[in-house]
């Protein structure tokens, strides 16, 4: 059996922009707030607190410049706007399930879809003692691809057993098919409840 090392690659797309932007906007909303407690409730001194938010000098100038600071203010909201919108795409884009290029040669190339190669790990899956139903989707890229199997196993069904043979067959199968030594995989385990029986 091959070593087992836990990998966050197939489990999901990559959150780590998300998860660090949204950090980033958080530590500085939360830093902007103490500051203004602290400044507010008079701890830097009773005059900081009674000063109004806006310094009397950019308050000045931005009436002796009202039609600049207009400009300024509508190309800062424009660019937040864009950005925004850069994020929300980028966060609502399906994830890619990358075809793969098997042979490259002057004669041709020969190229398996990630739905064929998916169909093919599920129907091998699904041939696994135990196994009720698989469902297989590929991710990642070309270059590293990754899997995520869902497994329903029959109630009563040995799980050791239908992991060492999803490794030792299903894939094995796979990682020789697109000629990798590993293939890092996800694999979920769900188990099916026998039917109610109804009594008469």
């Amino acid at each position: 059996m091959s070593e087992i090392k836990p990998s966050s690659t197939p489990i999901g797309r990559g959150a780590g922009f998300e998860r660090g932007a949204v950090t980033l906007l958080g530590l500085l909303s939360l830093l902007a707030g103490a500051a203004a407690i602290v400044v507010g409730s008079g701890v830097l001194g009773v005059f900081r607190a009674q000063r109004p938010v806006a310094d009397p000098l950019v308050v000045q100038w931005v009436q002796a410049n009202s039609r600049l600071a207009a400009v300024i203010g509508i190309v800062t909201g424009l660019v937040l706007f864009v950005l925004g919108l850069w994020w929300l795409v980028r966060a609502l884009r399906p994830e890619q399930r990358p075809d793969f290029r098997l042979e490259h040669s002057d004669s041709g190339d020969l190229d398996v879809t990630a739905g064929a190669l998916s169909d093919a790990v599920r129907a091998d899956a699904e041939q696994v003692q135990g196994v009720k139903r698989a469902r297989v989707r590929m991710a990642g890229t070309d270059r590293s691809p990754s899997l995520r199997l869902t497994l329903s196993l029959q109630e009563g069904t040995n799980v050791r057993h239908v992991w060492e043979e999803l490794d030792e067959k299903v894939l094995a199968r796979a990682r020789q098919a697109l000629g990798r030594e590993t293939l890092p995989t996800a694999i979920r385990l769900r188990l099916d409840r026998a039917p109610k029986q109804r009594v008469q």
